[in-house]
This record gives structure tokens, C-alpha cells and sequence, in this order.
């Protein structure tokens, strides 16, 4: 069973909630991204909403049967129109989830506020939901390596070649992911009493974790960028699959009984799930 990695800016639909129509001007800019002999796939728009500038990006896939909205971590404010959908159309849509629009933008602009600095620049990554010093060294070895120290990281690199920094990083994050997943996996078995076959340790793009009926358990080497309680609480949700394969009500009560504030985990992977990163 997958666990599906659902968080604000993610390339997943959400489906806001239907609002009255909000009386206010618009004014609409099309700034064309990608030209096409038609109509273009992608445009850069911006209207005035409630005082303030609302840009957004128009895309369109012919798969679509209706109007979609969403906050992308990158983009901002994205609009997926079907083939026929016109560029009036997806102002309107707008306007008419006005409340919805500016309290999910409000919160990406935070996101993107706090999001940490490119690796070099403020030199600090997460690790365990906190951050800690990264410190950068050039020497006459001929591989980069990574020292995990207590309070700092110490990376080395070959003064003869420009490795990249963050691909070195994330080989390391996730080779320390593997250890701690294998901690904690056998830890959390006796709670949910089950016994895994194998672990994995995967690069997932869309999903925290996964379980199989054959016993095997898979998880997304950037929770251990998460807090503990938070990878923790992944692990006990692909447990508990193997013991009920489904999100029923006796599947949430299992959840329940090990990890009783599990609610406050999965709201916690909504609104960060996409700053864990390294970049």
C-alpha cells in the first residue's frame, strides 16, 4: 500500500473549496511563455486582486475535463486548463476562489521566505529537522568525502575537480538514511507487532513510503531531513499496512494506538514536506 506524499506546491490536483464570487477589478496580462501556431501550453499571467499583484501560470493538458488550481512549489500559482479553456476563463476561476487563492499564496510566499539558502551561500543543511553548519573544505584527496561530526558537517573536496556539492550531499544523506531506517524499522516492528522481510531506501518523488504484500517496506531517503517524530511516523504507517492493507478504520486505529498524535505529523508533511530538499 502507498502512502501518497500530499503537501501544498506539490504537483498534485487540490480542489479548493467552492466561494461566493468576489465583487473586485482585475486586470488581466498575458505574457506568452511558450508560442505555438494555436493557443500556447504554458502562459505567464497577472492580475490585481484585493489590492495586490497575483501572478500565475496557465498550463494546458488535454487530458483536463474541467479547470484546475494549485499552489506548485516553483511556480507559485498554477492554473490547468483544458485544450479549449481560454485565458478569461482561468481569471474567472480565480476570482471566484479568491479566498482560497490568497491564503495558499500567503503560505507559499512564507515557504518560500524560510526555505534555506543554496548549499554555499549560508552554508547549512537540515538534518533531523534542524539545521546544522556545513563546512566546505578543499584538500589533495582525489574523492570527496563527508565527516558527520556532532554539531557541523565537514565535506572534502579535490582541489583538481568541481564535484557538485549537493549530488555529494544527497549520496550521503541517504546512505545515513538507510541506517537509520533499519533503526527504527526494527524498533517500531514489536509496536505494530509485524515482521518485514526487506527495507528500501528510494528517491521517491511523489510518495514517503510504500509497502508491499510480500512484506517489503520503502521509504523516501529526504525524511531523514524531517523531525525523528516525523519519520517516525512513516514508518509506523507502512507497518501498520502490513497489517491492514488499506486506510480503513481499523487501519487508523492501529496507527492510532502507536503513534497517538499521527495527525499532527501528516499536517506537519503537508506544509513542509516540500522544503525537504537538498539543493
Amino acid at each position: 500500500m502507498q502512502l501518497p506524499l500530499v503537501q501544498p506546491g506539490s504537483r498534485g490536483r487540490l480542489a479548493p473549496p467552492l466561494l461566493s464570487p468576489g465583487g473586485h477589478a482585475i486586470l488581466l496580462i498575458r505574457e506568452v511563455a511558450v508560442a505555438q501556431k494555436t493557443r500556447p501550453l504554458a502562459e505567464r499571467c497577472h492580475m490585481v486582486m484585493g489590492g495586490r499583484r497575483v501572478d500565475y501560470t496557465i498550463r494546458r493538458n488535454s487530458r483536463a475535463k474541467r479547470i484546475w488550481i494549485k499552489i506548485d512549489e516553483h511556480e507559485g500559482l498554477v492554473l490547468v486548463l483544458p485544450r479549449w479553456g481560454r485565458a478569461v476563463d482561468a481569471a474567472d476561476h480565480i476570482r471566484r476562489h479568491r479566498e482560497w487563492v490568497l491564503e495558499h499564496l500567503i503560505k507559499w510566499e512564507e515557504r518560500v521566505a524560510s526555505a534555506p539558502p543554496p548549499l554555499g551561500t549560508g552554508r547549512t543543511v537540515v538534518y533531523r529537522g534542524r539545521p546544522i553548519p556545513l563546512k566546505v573544505r578543499n584538500c589533495a584527496c582525489t574523492e570527496p568525502t563527508v565527516e558527520w561530526h556532532r554539531n557541523h558537517l565537514l565535506v572534502h573536496l579535490p582541489r583538481d575537480t568541481q564535484p557538485v556539492l549537493a549530488d555529494i550531499l544527497r549520496q550521503s544523506f541517504r546512505a545515513k538514511a538507510k541506517e537509520i531506517f533499519l533503526r527504527r524499522v526494527e524498533a517500531l516492528a514489536e509496536d505494530v507487532r509485524v515482521k518485514p522481510k526487506r527495507v528500501f531506501i528510494r528517491d521517491q518523488k511523489t510518495r514517503w513510503g510504500a509497502c508491499t504484500t510480500l512484506g517489503t517496506v520503502t521509504f523516501n531517503w529526504r525524511l531523514v531531513l524531517a523531525p525523528p517524530s516525523v519519520l517516525d511516523y512513516v514508518v509506523i504507517h507502512e507497518l501498520c499496512h502490513l497489517r491492514h492493507p488499506n486506510h480503513g478504520r481499523r487501519f487508523w486505529e492501529l496507527v492510532e494506538s502507536v503513534c497517538p498524535n499521527f495527525d499532527a505529523h501528516r499536517a506537519w508533511l503537508r506544509e513542509n514536506g516540500a522544503l525537504l530538499r537538498v539543493s
